[in-house]
């Protein structure tokens, strides 16, 4: 089990991180009947999840969980969250399939995304047990604040979330913040669509939001446009 650590990063909206195999963050968002959960970790992490939770001021019931991709490391935890919470688990349309077992390899474009990512799904057949989508979300609809963009590219059917109230964007994959300065995912293979990638940078620079929160990786905060300029300039 990783260990959770509770990050505040806006008025609504606080990270957990979490420390285990890599690092991850799921985010808790605070709305008027509990909280809304994006993303669940790894296999095995939903307790340290829902233990963060807890401990923030009441009401903590999750009452939905939103899944921003269908990689391991967004997904993992839902059955665990599900058994104890009853939380909805929602989806973008076209990430539904590839959440509930399709193997990310068919919306891969390239040869090499396409064996990466077969071999990724080997593994993640062993770990994950079956997750069900009760619900799909289109772009543009706002569920407790937050609003969908789609943001395809690393996985066919990626979305991120805007909360419009607190100017902040949580973007999923879209980029990683691990090293010097933001990049595309750092494992090869790992991203579907290179291209598609590409252009979802753009559908977050057109927001205009200068707070972005990655799941891999701090959050950046006030200057958010320059990071996506840079990135976008240094990949062409």
């Amino acid at each position: 089990m990783p260990v959770a650590r509770l990050r505040p990063i806006s008025s609504h909206v606080a990270a957990v991180d979490l420390q285990g195999r890599f690092q991850v963050a799921a985010f808790l968002v605070r709305h008027d009947r509990g909280l809304l959960l994006v993303d669940a970790g790894f296999p095995g992490w939903g307790f340290a999840i829902l233990t963060a939770a807890s401990s923030l001021p009441a009401p903590t019931e999750v009452t939905e969980l939103i899944l921003t991709n269908a990689h391991a490391d967004h997904i993992g935890g839902t059955p665990e969250i599900v058994e104890h919470t009853g939380a909805r688990v929602l989806s973008s349309v076209p990430e539904k399939p590839y959440i509930e077992g399709t193997s990310l390899a068919r919306g891969a474009r390239g040869w090499f995304p396409k064996v990466a990512l077969t071999l990724n799904h080997m593994n993640r057949k062993r770990e994950v047990p079956p997750i069900t989508v009760d619900g799909t979300l289109e772009p543009g609809e706002t569920l407790r604040g937050l609003e969908v963009l789609a943001i395809p590219g690393h996985t066919p059917g990626q979305i991120a979330l805007w909360h419009r109230a607190d100017g902040l964007l949580l973007t999923s994959d879209a980029f990683f913040n691990v090293s010097e300065s933001p990049s595309l995912d750092p494992v090869p293979g790992m991203t579907a669509d290179t291209q598609a990638a590409r252009e979802s940078l753009a559908v977050l620079q057109a927001t205009g939001v200068e707070d972005l929160a990655p799941t891999h990786g701090p959050a950046i905060l006030g200057d958010g446009q320059a990071s996506l300029q840079a990135l976008r300039a240094q990949l062409g």
